[in-house]
């Protein structure tokens, strides 16, 4: 029961702050997210990492993770609440997993 409240408080609180979980400013206005099958062609391909392998460099439990074009490349848009209770959006490149952008 814990592991769900904790994600759907940090939900509340992004409705809350008027702040939705999609947004992230480096990406253009409308940013084009795959599908399922949009997303496993690109993991077959080689042209994005596991998220899996994504999340072993982020600091906090991932509460939504979109794999999006950014400029030609892709990016995860992924928010997380970091261990202290905070809401965090972070943008990171797919195939090389380097943060490219963050906002707390």
């Amino acid at each position: 029961m814990k592991r769900v409240m904790i994600p759907a408080l940090a939900v509340l609180m992004l409705v809350a702050s008027g702040q939705t979980p999609m947004a992230a400013e480096p990406l253009s206005a409308e940013p084009a997210c795959l599908n399922a099958a949009g997303i496993q062609e690109a993991l077959v391909a080689g042209r994005a990492q596991r998220l899996a392998e994504i999340r072993r460099k982020l600091k906090g439990d991932i509460v939504r993770a979109d794999l999006c074009h950014d400029n030609g490349k892709l990016a995860y848009l992924v928010t997380l609440l970091t261990p202290d209770g905070m809401v965090r959006r972070v943008t990171v490149d797919a195939s090389s997993g380097e943060m490219l952008y963050a906002r707390h």
